[in-house]
């Protein structure tokens, strides 16, 4: 168990850095039961919230897309001062030779004035895409499986961390737990070096028995300080899962008994290829191969759209101030030299690579879920054999408190005795908790953990 603790570190935190140690005397307490924590996780882990603004990023850019269908409409203005007034300039006898005016026309160099000495144009076109829609279509095509993926990453972030406070929860219970149980044997440890040291005095036990009590004693107390700071450990490690300030000490309530009842393992299989976050993206990642495919092939097809404009000047008196105009636009590629044809194979060579992803992953999905089921049905045999050795524990604490009363044994030994109780407890504790956590792997698994 204390090796699923630790392991489970790293799925709590989910990028997040533990917060430092605070002191003692700032310390506050707060009671949390588990879907308190569950809830407070889900609002307030941050590396929850960074893959929720992903996963708006990706939406958003899917909207941004969907503009490129509707007209594009632009106006450019230009305005020059220059030194001299604009006109039309004619040469001597440009227009021809009149005797009866004597000679040619005009006689000199002649400018006619035209407007003044700025010039200002303002140009509106609005663009209207036609055969780019087919470009468009499948570029939005892309988004939305990106959108896709963000989603499935966001919903595998959800699980995981769902998974990660459950095991930080149950590691808390059970280690505060165990604590108890550290202390109770700390306790009856004293009761017994108090006892052998009578005992040495009266001549009736050896010193030897008292070193040994001695040295049992200081072991007690050293897993009682081990309990501790691991119950430090994993308090930092929720508190940071869940949102909560530094300084702040949980304490666990044992959650209500779950259902143990489950469907057949191919139940969770079948739920694992239609719903687990992975098998979901990768799906996805071939919705969007497929689209960039398409894309490729796209560029083969002209550019047409549908062009208006509007031209306004005010610098030529022998031009209109406004002018209308509406046409069509368009381009193609005639050469590319093999370009278009080897983005096409590049991008059905990345389709290919999807759809073989998918084949792994889903291997690799089926496989987790078989383990998940197999640890599933230890953990029922594990909670029925703990329940039993609990029954057996009570029982012989009883006798001993009995043997206790009548004479027939020391309170050392009483101490001892519900230590072992206290133990059995904290053991059914850990198999209840195993089961419910072993529950959780499975729905996590199949994809429908939190659903």
């Amino acid at each position: 168990m204390k090796t699923m603790i630790r392991s489970s570190l790293f799925t709590v935190l989910l990028s997040s850095v533990l917060l430092p140690a605070p002191m003692r005397g700032q310390e506050t307490e707060r009671s949390l039961t588990l879907e308190q924590a569950l809830e407070l996780a889900r609002e307030g882990n941050p590396g929850l919230e960074a893959v929720r603004q992903k996963v708006e990023e990706t939406r958003r850019r899917s909207s941004v897309a969907f503009t490129n269908y509707l007209p594009r409409i632009e106006t450019q203005a230009s305005y020059l001062v220059n030194n001299n007034t604009q006109g039309i300039l004619l040469p001597s006898g440009s227009l021809g030779y009149f005797s009866e005016l004597g000679g040619k026309f005009p006689r000199t160099d002649r400018t006619i004035p035209q407007g003044g000495t700025d010039i200002f144009f303002a140009l509106t076109t609005v663009a209207q895409p036609l055969t780019q829609f087919f470009k468009i279509r499948e570029g939005r095509g892309v988004l939305r499986a990106d959108e896709d993926v963000a989603g499935a990453e966001l919903r595998q972030a959800e699980q995981s961390l769902a998974l990660g406070v459950l095991q930080a929860y149950a590691g808390l219970l059970i280690a505060t737990r165990a604590a108890e149980v550290a202390r109770e044997r700390a306790t009856a440890a004293e009761q017994r070096i108090s006892y052998l040291t009578a005992a040495v005095q009266s001549g009736t036990a050896l010193e030897v028995a008292q070193r040994e009590a001695r040295v049992r004693w200081l072991q007690a107390r050293q897993e009682v300080l081990e309990r501790e700071d691991e119950v430090d450990d994993l308090n930092y490690a929720l508190t940071d899962a869940v949102g909560l300030p530094a300084g702040v000490r949980v304490e666990a309530t044992p959650p209500p008994a779950v259902d143990g009842a489950h469907e057949a393992l191919e139940y969770y299989i079948e739920a694992a290829l239609r719903a687990n976050p992975e098998v979901v993206g990768a799906q996805a990642l071939i919705a969007k191969a497929t689209h960039g495919v398409g894309a490729a092939r796209a560029e083969y097809i002209p550019d047409v759209g549908l062009l208006g404009m509007h031209l306004y000047q005010n610098s030529f008196p022998f031009l209109p101030k406004n002018t209308l105009g509406l046409g069509i636009m368009g381009s193609w590629t005639i050469l590319d030299f093999g370009q278009r044809r080897r983005t096409v194979q590049e991008r059905r060579a990345q389709l290919r690579q999807a759809e073989g992803n998918v084949s792994v992953i889903e291997g690799r999905v089926r496989g987790a879920v078989g383990t998940a089921y197999r640890r599933l049905e230890r953990s029922e045999e594990v909670l029925e054999l703990a329940r039993e050795a609990l029954s057996l524990r009570t029982e012989a604490s009883r006798l001993r408190i009995v043997e206790v009363t009548t004479g027939l044994a020391v309170a050392a030994q009483e101490g001892e005795a519900n230590a072992d109780r206290m133990e059995a407890e904290v053991d059914l504790l850990k198999a209840e908790l195993g089961h419910r956590i072993a529950l959780a792997e499975l729905a996590l698994a199949s994809g429908v953990l939190g659903r």
